[in-house]
């Protein structure tokens, strides 16, 4: 939660939050409390939704840098890693910051926390520091406490209120890695000791840099040996990287549904996909995509229609690639007029709706 430098938990935070909430109500200092978490909460989301090469911690870094940089590594074995794994996917919270990572990029940041051990009484976090790491609670437990401003503006001695405790599986101080601010609470070690696994900043940032450029360089090459792409010029292949949004579809899985507005154009990296049509007779089969490269969900977004077919994963699933509606008028121009031909090769479509 953003007013207690986002601590998060699985289980004591449910009861105690909801007290907590209650208390606000009564409270007009804690409403506008409340309004800061939610205002951190928009920042997070803002910067998720911003183009891939800016990356989550929102820092120039110098491509020299980015390649140079050695993975840091801290053994566990592997039930801690699947513990650190769990909170970081299962944390609703976490999604926007964890959510979207892939196999490789997740194992890199697992490898990157590191074990520390603290005792009692010590302030981990203090309110107005500048905030460089996130904390998950491995054992042990923590105390916030968050000091607001009096009447007339000016902020009471000490630590202020406590608002929540924090106990194994619980996570807090993500707002470090989006960005340099000051931490909005104290956070103290409430149990003999604590040990925490801490994710500093400077890893988080360099391995999610490092690994978009892998996948811009990834496709960059084979995008541009799609023939539909052929046309476009190295600067426009590279923006289209940036833009482009990976996503992995499980068998059976809808990635279009038709009769929908179309929003997105679609390009399968891997495995395969199929379009399906339904009509007066059933649903029918009109198309599968087996090869990379291939595209589809392009004629609602050029003729502006409702989508004409279901498109779903097949085989063992597929990874597709989006573009937004808007990206795709912008750097797909030159594209556009040949896609528009390709739409009347689909006569299966209209000859099945008839």
């Amino acid at each position: 939660m953003g007013a207690c430098c986002g601590a998060t938990n699985h289980s004591k935070y449910s009861s105690e939050h909801s007290q907590h909430v209650v208390s606000k109500h009564k409270n007009g200092t804690e409403d506008h409390n409340n309004g800061q978490e939610q205002e951190e909460l928009q920042k997070i989301a803002k910067i998720q939704g911003t183009r891939r090469r800016m990356s989550i911690a929102c820092e120039s870094v110098s491509n020299s840098a980015v390649k140079d940089y050695v993975k840091p590594i801290y053994a566990k074995d592997d039930s801690t890693k699947q513990h650190i794994r769990n909170v970081l996917k299962g944390n609703e919270k976490m999604q926007v910051l964890f959510g979207h990572l892939d196999g490789t990029l997740l194992e890199d940041i697992i490898n990157a926390f590191e074990e520390t051990t603290v005792h009692q009484g010590i302030d981990i976090i203090k309110q107005g520091d500048q905030g460089d790491c996130l904390y998950i609670v491995s054992e042990g437990e923590v105390d916030v406490f968050v000091a607001r401003p009096g009447p007339d503006g000016t902020m009471p001695p000490g630590k202020g209120s406590k608002v929540i405790s924090l106990s194994s599986g619980s996570l807090f101080g993500e707002l470090a890695l989006m960005y340099s601010a000051p931490r909005a609470a104290t956070v103290e070690i409430a149990s003999p000791e604590c040990k925490l696994w801490k994710l500093d900043r400077e890893p988080f940032k360099m391995l999610s840099a490092q690994n978009n450029e892998n996948k811009y360089e990834m496709y960059e090459g084979w995008l541009s040996e799609v023939d539909i792409l052929k046309c476009l010029n190295h600067h426009e292949v590279s923006k289209l990287s940036e833009l482009l949004q990976s996503h992995l579809y499980n068998k059976d899985e809808v990635i279009i549904t038709q009769g929908q507005p179309g929003d997105k154009f679609y390009i399968l990296e891997d495995g395969t996909c199929s379009a399906f049509i339904s009509g007066t007779e059933g649903e029918k089969k009109v198309k599968d995509y087996e090869k990379q490269g291939e595209y589809f969900g392009e004629i609602a977004l050029l003729k502006e229609v409702p989508r004409k077919a279901t498109v779903r994963a097949t085989g063992s699933g597929a990874t597709v690639l989006w573009i937004s509606k808007e990206d795709f008028i912008a750097v797909l121009g030159p594209i556009q007029g040949s896609l528009r031909k390709d739409v009347d090769k689909y006569s299966q479509y209209a000859d099945f709706l008839k």
